[in-house]
C-alpha cells in the first residue's frame, strides 16, 4: 500500500504569511501630517459624503478630490460615512417602488 505524500505545511504557510507580514511592516512606517486648526470636521465630512458620488464621477475628468486630506480624523470620517449613507439612501428611494412593483407583479 502506498503512503500518502506528506505536505509541507510550515513552508506553505510561510509563503502565504510573508506578503502579509511585509505589508504590515511597510504600513507601520506610514505617517500623516498633523491636524491643523482649519481641518475639515464633522459637518464638512457629512457634506463631502453627500456629494461623494458626483465627486467620483467628476474626478474621472477633472482634478477633484472625493475625500479631504488632511482632515480632523474620526469626526470627519463619521460625518463622511453618515453623509454617504444618507446620499445612497436618497438615491435609492425612487428606485425601491419600481423594484418592489416589478417583483410583486402577477402576470
Amino acid at each position: 500500500m502506498r503512503q500518502p505524500a506528506k505536505t509541507k505545511w510550515p513552508l506553505r504557510s510561510a509563503v502565504h504569511l510573508f506578503p502579509a507580514g511585509l505589508a504590515l511592516i511597510l504600513t507601520g512606517c506610514a505617517t500623516q501630517p498633523p491636524v491643523s486648526d482649519g481641518a475639515p470636521g464633522l459637518l464638512s465630512g457629512f457634506m463631502h459624503g453627500l456629494i461623494a458620488l458626483p465627486a467620483l464621477l467628476a474626478s474621472l475628468v477633472l482634478d477633484v478630490r472625493i475625500y479631504a486630506f488632511p482632515n480632523s480624523g474620526f469626526w470627519y470620517d463619521l460625518g463622511f460615512c453618515g453623509g454617504f449613507g444618507l446620499g445612497m439612501a436618497l438615491l435609492a428611494l425612487p428606485i425601491i417602488p419600481l423594484v418592489g412593483g416589478f417583483l410583486t407583479r402577477r402576470n
